[in-house]
């Protein structure tokens, strides 16, 4: 017996010691909502999150006891893949009626592949799922074998893979109905909210240990940037996502995220959407914030350096020790100008670094080496610029080799940056080809190996520890 049409599972990379890929993509709830706001019966398991409250779970008994219809997997971001695909395989052995879909930016990419290598799936949603997911949710529960309606989707029909085309985008009706920040239908959802989820800064930087009590929430999507190794950069959004420019959620619905982020517990704000023409809207939300009278930390991922406007509308709405996250990536303005959409100068980082302080907010810094048709010599001047930060400013750095993400820049053209992919395919990234934690690529003047120690020596400058093979 069926007690639930849909589930939603998250699959997080779990090696060793290490969890990572903890924080669910943002748009998992948002499409759960969705469904369930249509009636649908619908929960999101994140096996990670159970996994820890409860060593003995078992997500065997766990489906078995719901027996879901339909059960979506998010393979968004490509360290997850061996584990997405092994859960995918374990789900088809112990649900053999339940149809099995992929989503996610990294199954986006390789849809094809993934459809004509692995007998486990039923078929893989491309780009953004609100529509598809929600349509074909309806064709499963009806018990209609043909998904040929369904926008965005590679199914399997019969021995054949079948390709619907890539037509559907989320629009700013549909984005005005979603709920990103509702998560009711997560399975121990405070436990989530409470865990510190994500910790991206380097080991022994302020802020490693991840911020606990946080949510993660944006303004919009899409991006108008080329920066070279990220897959959600323009060329990438329209590649993946039919996305040219981009979309900015109505206040109304950001204002509804955050009071739902508050309800369940949140103290913090995680935001990674921050196009310079998007700057405005986002004023326009932090002013809703602060009319709300919550007091939250927030941390800011910024795209290109912060103005004073923005600075001080953070200043005035959000708790004191809010970060600001600046990515200068190298010291060479030269190679900033070549892998960056939005570059800067030295000198403005420097002062974009010092007004963020003056507001009483913290700074992190992003750095890497090995970058496309960075030299030696460039390193140096990395080096140079991370002791100029430590001596001049409060701010903390993380050094990380500098991944590159499936449809980015550097993906689709690495002749055009002088690299040499090392994980081209699905089968590569499952593999986890090349050295573990490398960066997925070689140039003409570092290899993987190579890419890893520059980072090190990056790190000592900054007064961290090394990055240990296979972190």
């Amino acid at each position: 017996m069926h007690t639930l049409d849909a589930a939603f599972v998250h699959v997080p990379r779990w090696t060793g010691g290490r969890r990572e890929i903890m924080v669910l993509p943002l748009g998992v709830p948002a499409m759960a909502n969705l469904l369930a706001d249509e009636g649908r019966k619908v929960e999101i398991l994140h096996l990670g999150v159970e996994r820890e409250l409860d060593a003995s779970f078992s997500a065997h008994a766990w489906l078995q006891a719901r027996s879901p219809k339909l059960v979506l997997l998010s393979l968004h971001w490509h360290p997850q893949t061996r584990a997405v695909i092994e859960c995918a395989e374990r789900v088809r052995a112990w649900l053999p009626d339940a149809k099995v879909v992929l989503g996610g930016l990294t199954a986006t990419v390789f849809a094809r592949e993934a459809m004509e290598a692995l007998a486990c799936l039923d078929g893989v949603v491309r780009g953004d799922g609100e529509e598809p997911v929600r349509t074909l949710a309806a064709a499963v529960v009806e018990g209609r074998a043909d998904w040929s309606h369904v926008p965005n989707l590679v199914w399997r029909c019969g021995r054949e893979v079948r390709d619907n085309g890539h037509s559907w985008a989320l629009d700013a009706s549909t984005a005005g109905r979603l709920r990103h920040a509702d998560l009711k239908l997560l399975s121990h959802a405070r436990a989530y909210v409470d865990r510190a989820l994500y910790a991206d800064f380097s080991e022994g930087a302020s802020g490693s240990q991840g911020y606990a009590g946080t949510a993660y929430v944006n303004a919009g999507r899409g991006c108008h940037a080329d920066c070279v190794s990220c897959g959600g950069a323009s060329e990438g959004q329209r590649v993946t996502s039919l996305r040219s420019g981009i979309l900015l959620y109505p206040l109304d619905k950001l204002a509804i995220d955050v009071r739902d982020a508050v309800d369940q517990g949140a103290k913090s704000l995680r935001m990674s959407f921050d196009p310079p023409p998007a700057r405005e809207h986002i004023r326009r939300w932090f002013e809703r914030i602060r009319a709300s009278g919550h007091r939250l930390k927030l941390l800011y991922d910024f795209w290109y350096l912060p103005g004073s406007r923005l600075l001080d509308e953070m200043q005035r709405t959000f708790a004191p020790g809010s970060v600001a996250i600046l990515s200068p990536e190298c010291g060479s303005e030269q190679v900033r100008y070549r892998i960056r959409g939005m570059p800067f100068s030295n000198e403005r980082l420097m002062r974009a670094i010092r007004e963020a302080e003056q507001r009483g907010l913290a700074v992190h810094c992003f750095f890497s080496a090995g970058l496309p048709t960075e030299t030696r010599a460039d390193v140096d001047e990395t080096a140079r610029l991370i002791e100029r930060i430590r001596k001049e400013t409060g701010a903390a750095i993380s050094v990380c080799p500098m991944q590159i993400d499936p449809a980015s820049p550097m993906f689709l053209h690495p002749e055009r940056y002088g690299v040499r992919l090392v994980r081209r395919t699905l089968g590569d990234f499952y593999d986890f080809k090349g050295i573990a934690g490398g960066p997925g690529y070689e140039t003409d003047h570092f290899d993987e190996a190579g890419v890893m120690e520059a980072c090190n020596r990056l790190l000592a400058v900054a007064g961290l520890p090394p990055i240990v093979a296979g972190n």
